[in-house]
């Protein structure tokens, strides 16, 4: 639409309009055509009845450019993988838990890392799910969905980089635990993972409470032409307008949020998850071998857990070096390099959506060695029991005593 375009002629009567609620009309304009074809959406225009009649329409759809196709078929396969993937591990646990080992274990058998492996997994698809608005926004070139969306599309697009973080810290520890400090039970019991995992929840929402409050959907006016009416003594204004959906933070409080999400939300699990693992890695260096009399697979647990932290940071460490440097350096959207910026800032910040589509593969093969080892534990576990009913009977047989002794649980 361009300036010399005369703006919509009034309607004839009030007849031509349906009324929808209190003072909103939509009314279909007879009187001229305004390249109606290429505007979204199609007729009926609506406007709001007023001193001015306002008649709000959208910007013309531009075509998609060809980078920006790559930007959009990335983001439906990272959709559809990550979602059917992290849905199958879902179910696969749900099956592997609802058919329990024969054979009790005791407290120190016990691994409850699998709790963690869901929480990742429940993070992962609720980040993926802010990913059809992501795509229609570069599609169409504009936000369509309201506040309210938009407060709930920040805040999951935002769940993984924080909590996420928290619970790879998590794991991490449980590793180290497992590894360095295999007597402490306490730090890797049921109630304490449940609790930690809790935790994360509730310290993540806290640090992205901001978005909750000023992520909102607002309008940015692209064109307005006004045309007097004689007869009515009113302008008749037409604004050619769209959306986008912005957090729309005040400049110290997005200074605020971006130092403290990128201190407690990735810096600080940075330097604990490399403590936890250099641990670890320098322990199972000594014991490269399976631990014995147990056949339980440490190294490969210990190794998996290793590789989800690494898949995280280098997914993640992009995209905070970008947000930091755009967030200290203003770049002037003239310049011709804006296009190529803005292609390399999706890009990047389709990484994380990337590593939420893969993480997966890597919980599907952590939760197998884990249930090996449960397997490995209750092989154990029967066989101490069968030798210590052995000893039973052979004490019985001594004592004269042909009577079979009761079965005792370790």
């Amino acid at each position: 639409m361009n300036a010399n375009m005369k703006a919509v002629m009034p309607i004839d009567s009030m007849s031509q309009c349906t009324h929808i609620k209190d003072h909103r009309y939509s009314c279909i304009n007879n009187t001229i055509e305004i390249n109606i074809l290429n505007i979204y959406p199609h007729i009926p225009v609506s406007f709001l009845i007023s001193k001015n009649v306002f008649y709000y329409i959208f910007e013309i759809i531009k075509e998609i450019k060809s980078r920006f196709l790559i930007n959009i078929g990335i983001f439906c396969f990272c959709f559809i993988v990550g979602i059917c993937g992290n849905s199958s591990i879902l179910t696969i646990i749900r099956s592997v838990i609802s058919k329990r080992y024969p054979g009790r274990l005791n407290r120190r058998q016990k691994d409850y890392a699998i709790f963690y492996i869901i929480s990742l997994c429940v993070v992962d698809m609720i980040m993926l799910m802010s990913l059809p608005t992501c795509i229609l926004d570069l599609i169409i070139g504009f936000w369509l969905f309201g506040t309210w969306i938009c407060k709930i599309h920040h805040i999951s697009s935002s769940v993984g980089r924080v909590i996420s973080t928290f619970l790879i810290t998590a794991m991490s520890f449980d590793r180290y635990m497992a590894v360095c400090h295999p007597l402490k039970l306490t730090y890797r019991s049921k109630k304490f993972v449940i609790l930690i995992c809790i935790s994360a929840a509730f310290l993540a929402l806290i640090l992205l409470s901001p978005l909750l409050g000023y992520a909102q959907s607002i309008e940015i006016l692209h064109g307005q032409f006004e045309q007097y009416d004689d007869k009515l003594g009113i302008y008749n204004v037409t604004r050619v307008r769209f959306f986008k959906c912005i957090d729309n933070m005040p400049v110290n409080v997005a200074f605020l949020f971006t130092i403290s999400t990128f201190t407690l939300g990735f810096l600080i699990p940075l330097v604990l998850i490399v403590f936890f693992n250099v641990q670890i890695i320098s322990r199972l260096y000594r014991h490269t071998k399976v631990l014995p009399t147990s056949g339980i697979p440490l190294l490969r647990i210990s190794l998996y857990t290793i590789l989800i932290a690494v898949l995280y940071f280098i997914c993640w460490t992009p995209y905070w070096i970008t947000n930091i440097y755009s967030f200290f350096t203003s770049v002037d959207s003239e310049t011709k390099h804006q296009e190529l910026l803005t292609f390399i800032m999706y890009c990047v910040h389709g990484l994380p959506y990337i590593g939420c589509a893969s993480n997966w593969i890597l919980y599907g093969l952590l939760n197998t060695q884990l249930q090996v080892k449960q397997r490995t534990n209750t092989t154990n576990n029967n066989t101490n029991n069968n030798n210590f009913q052995q000893q039973s009977l052979r004490l019985d047989c001594n004592t004269g005593n042909v009577e079979k002794s009761s079965t005792y649980q370790l």
